[in-house]
């Protein structure tokens, strides 16, 4: 995994640093996924007991504090300075580890680039027409001549924040784990910016046009008419490859015609939930999500199934300003002393591209 500039930056010339970070995914992956041990062995307790070490230690080294030079740990945890260390580190991974998770759950709509503050991200559409290719005599110099221009958008970060409330004291001490101490905040920036990538590319995806030669979205499923929008999607995407895209319920319509097909208890359909490639065609799994504004809801669309390219220019940009920055409260502010931090993600979200797209709405 390519650490983020921020975190390359900050662990320049220290190869036992960048290591550490490097592990620290692995590490909060087997906790998220419930693991009781890494690909290697190491038991998740073993990795914990190093992880929170880490931590100790890069608290001490940013806030340029030792905890031995206290009279206890509850006395280190107070300074305003372990604080702002402790919070800037959890700044930090937060960086480290959203990139790679929306990549593995979004990377065949979305494209992630970062960026310093003060930075927008701008966006050439390139165009989708060819040359013109005239038939003309000798006597002739020139013949149709074609100009191409390329469109331009921008995406301008907005800044999102959350606060979360923590007792330091306890993760220090290790009452729990400290991937436990970063999950919530975590997984709370990351969701909305699953749901800004998600909506964005639904909306895009629902202005298709739905007829004559530049029909993009069907209603119900037909294995001809889907193959059909793939072969039209793959053709205008210069003869990239597409893909049937969606949650494992729409991908499970997809059936051959014949009602003489036999679906055995072994097959991959009902190992899997759908099948992998339909006439050729790979069907690629949208990871359903929960959608937390609504009680017990999901968030992507069950009867949708999108026809893309993944590997032409993606439709979703999303893009990210500096990093993760975080303040705290003043010391013993929250009568239960416990430790509150903003954090602070500026990112923006934008649907626009030159490559083509398709959806089936399957009801």
């Amino acid at each position: 995994m390519r650490l983020p500039n921020s975190v390359l930056a900050f662990t320049a010339n220290d190869t036992e640093r960048k290591d550490a970070y490097s592990k620290f995914v692995e590490y909060y992956e087997s906790y998220m996924n419930g693991k009781k041990s890494s690909p290697n062995g190491t038991t998740f307790e073993e990795m914990n007991s190093k992880m929170l070490q880490f931590y100790k230690d890069e608290v001490e080294r940013m806030s340029g504090r030792k905890i031995s030079d206290y009279a206890d740990l509850a006395q280190f945890c107070n300074f305003s300075d372990v604080r702002e260390s402790a919070f800037a580190i959890i700044g930090m991974i937060t960086d480290l580890i959203i990139p790679d998770a929306l990549w593995k759950d979004f990377g065949a709509i979305a494209e992630i680039k970062n960026g310093a503050w003060g930075d927008t991200l701008k966006v050439d559409i390139e165009p989708r027409d060819l040359l013109i290719v005239a038939k003309g005599g000798r006597a002739r110099r020139d013949f149709d001549i074609t100009r191409q221009y390329k469109g331009e958008k921008t995406i301008v970060p907005e800044v999102h924040a959350i606060s979360v409330g923590i007792s330091l004291y306890d993760v220090l001490r290790g009452a729990y784990t400290l991937a436990e101490f970063v999950r919530k905040a975590v997984m709370s920036i990351e969701t909305q910016m699953r749901y800004d990538i998600y909506d964005s590319f639904a909306a895009a995806m629902q202005t298709l046009s739905d007829s004559g030669d530049a029909q993009l979205k069907i209603t119900g499923w037909n294995g001809d008419s889907a193959v059909a929008l793939a072969q039209k999607v793959s053709a205008w995407n210069g003869g990239a490859t597409a893909i049937f895209l969606g949650t494992k319920l729409a991908l499970s319509k997809i059936l051959p015609e014949s009602t003489n097909t036999r679906i055995h208890l072994g097959d991959e359909y009902v190992k899997i939930g759908y099948l992998r490639d339909y006439f050729g065609i790979s069907c690629v799994e949208l990871e359903q999500i929960a959608d937390y504004k609504k009680e017990f809801a999901v968030k992507l669309d069950d009867k949708k199934i999108y026809v893309l390219c993944p590997g032409t220019d993606k439709i979703v940009k999303v893009f990210v300003e500096g990093s993760t920055l975080a303040h705290n409260e003043n010391d013993f502010y929250n009568a239960n002393l416990q430790q509150v931090a903003t954090l602070h993600k500026s990112y923006g979200v934008g649907a626009f591209t030159s490559a083509l797209a398709g959806v089936i709405n399957l009801a």
